[in-house]
């Protein structure tokens, strides 16, 4: 006598109890047996593939049924209310049919809704596991308001894509509390891509190696805490003149403090970084103020010579190989000019790359012409390849030769935007991640590149001649954050971790779109 398919006996055995529920509406195992679906999506594609196997002979059903095993296998032990936010894909089915086999309630989501609705639906429909796409998984776990969603039910995510970053796996078991499998998508574009990317730019990073010779680790890090502090030693010495911060005993709002020292309305972002800069970094304290916010308590008052004497160690550092007078001279005149800057009496003046910046760019110079380059000469497109470079004082004349090499690429290099999209937008950093990011990504074609010059590290520098409502602690993870946000699946950094030139501060965003 012939057996029953393990599936139909999973489907049977399921009875009335819900088997897929989807748009709101369930389906029992009875009802996917006797063919029943709400129209479109993953659900369709479930009933016509329960059909499908319940017409198999009994050996054909056993081999069908071999990887849904393994994924049964991967799934665990039931209660499984598994929500699958993938597009329809044969993966995507194969893990729901996984589910069904087990025991378990497939929850069929949209993978195309608000972040926050997705959140929402997790959370109503007490999931405890979750298949999706990897790059939806890193944006899911970095949304601003994923605490407020009851999660505590989800066991496993299981994500799919190319190998992940060990940054985005850690941020997201933090974030989600569950165990993360990884499931690589076999012989897809995405992952041919991501090859591609990833294998540029470990040749870009091959070719900029020589400009990082005679640079240090220790001389960079040296360098680095000498310039923070002069930077907030002339900061807390701008604020000490307007009379504020003077006595480690008094304590001041930062109403107050900013009230006191005539500190104008546009100015006033930028002085509430420095207080935040300068209590973290010690110089001067913040304590709990209740209901009146934090408040900030001073240091003994500086001298001007103690300011002056603070910069030479910084000055020594510098000379030794990192770069010229000239742009450590720029930060210390602004420095000059902060007292009258603050209070109105002098006009700001435009933002300034970081010091920092004209040590490392001739290697990330280096390293963006070899990735421009790479994805010139692989273009194989019937159009030519769309260049825009925006913001050129950054990378200088980079793009431009690197498209010129012979045998010269079929390129088009643009300067500025002329309402098309582009295979590569190069760009430098000039203002807020989550700003100046999508406007970035917008401007891409499908499977274009963004190669963004951007801060990685906090550059107390900028504090005194950059953006007075940029952000400086913590910028990688704020630009990372931003692309992935923006829908880039993949984000690469050059120089690694560790590198000596990475300890510079400055960087190279390699990222792409689907």
């Amino acid at each position: 006598m012939a057996s029953t398919p393990a599936l139909v006996s999973a489907l049977r055995e399921l009875g009335d109890r819900p088997a897929v529920v989807a748009d709101g509406r369930a389906i029992s195992g009875t009802g996917l047996l006797l063919g029943v679906s709400p129209p479109g999506g993953l659900p369709r594609a479930l009933a016509e593939r329960v059909a499908e196997h319940a017409a198999l002979a009994p050996s054909a059903a056993r081999a069908a049924e071999e990887r849904l095993r393994h994924w049964a296998g991967v799934l665990g032990p039931p209660p499984i209310r598994h929500t699958v936010l993938h597009p329809v894909t044969e993966l995507a089915v194969e893990l729901a049919l996984a589910t069904l086999l087990a025991g378990g309630t497939v929850h069929c989501a949209d993978p195309d809704q608000r972040p926050e609705q997705q959140l929402s639906a997790l959370a109503a429909s007490g999931t405890t596991h979750l298949s999706l796409p990897s790059a939806l998984l890193w944006r899911l776990s970095r949304q601003p308001g994923l605490a407020e969603h009851d999660l505590t039910a989800l066991r496993l995510v299981l994500h799919v894509g190319p190998e992940p970053r060990q940054d985005d796996v850690y941020a997201a078991v933090d974030a989600l509390g569950a165990v993360l499998a990884h499931v690589r998508a076999p012989h897809s574009r995405a992952e041919a891509a991501d090859r591609r990317l990833r294998a540029d730019a470990e040749a870009a990073t091959a070719a900029a190696w020589k400009h990082g010779i005679g640079v240090t680790a220790e001389q960079v890090t040296e360098f680095g805490a000498r310039l923070d502090r002069a930077v907030l030693t002339a900061l807390l010495h701008t604020l000490q003149q307007a009379g504020v911060l003077t006595d480690p005993a008094r304590g001041w709002s930062e109403a107050e403090l900013l009230a006191t020292a005539l500190v104008t309305p546009a100015q006033r972002p930028r002085v509430g970084r420095w207080l935040d800069a300068l209590a973290r970094h010690g110089l001067i304290t913040r304590q709990d103020g209740g209901a009146q916010g934090p408040l900030f308590h001073g240091a003994p008052e500086l001298t001007a010579a103690e300011v002056r004497e603070a910069w030479h160690p910084a000055v020594e550092s510098w000379a030794d190989g990192l770069g010229t007078a000239r742009v450590l001279d720029r930060v210390r005149r602004g420095a000059l000019r902060l007292p009258k800057l603050i209070t109105g009496q002098e006009a700001p003046r435009p933002a300034a790359a970081p010091v920092r910046w004209a040590a490392a760019r001739g290697y990330l110079g280096a390293a963006l012409g070899a990735l421009v380059r790479a994805t010139a000469e692989t273009h194989d497109g019937p159009l030519p390849l769309r260049v825009l470079e925006l913001d050129r004082d950054g990378a200088e004349n980079t793009v431009a030769r690197a498209l010129a090499v012979r045998p010269r690429p079929n390129a088009d290099h643009h300067l500025a935007p002329d309402g098309g999209r582009y295979d590569i937008v190069v760009a430098t950093a000039t203002g807020r991640p989550d700003e100046e990011v999508p406007a970035l990504v917008g401007q891409l074609a499908p499977g274009g590149r963004l190669l963004l010059l951007a801060p990685v590290a906090e550059q107390l520098d900028l504090l005194i001649t950059g953006d007075p409502l940029g952000r400086t602690a913590h910028p990688a993870d704020h630009w990372r954050a931003a692309l992935t946000a923006a829908g880039c699946p993949t984000v690469l950094a050059l120089p690694a971790d560790g590198h000596p030139m990475g300890l510079l501060g400055q960087g190279l965003f390699a990222a792409r779109v689907d």
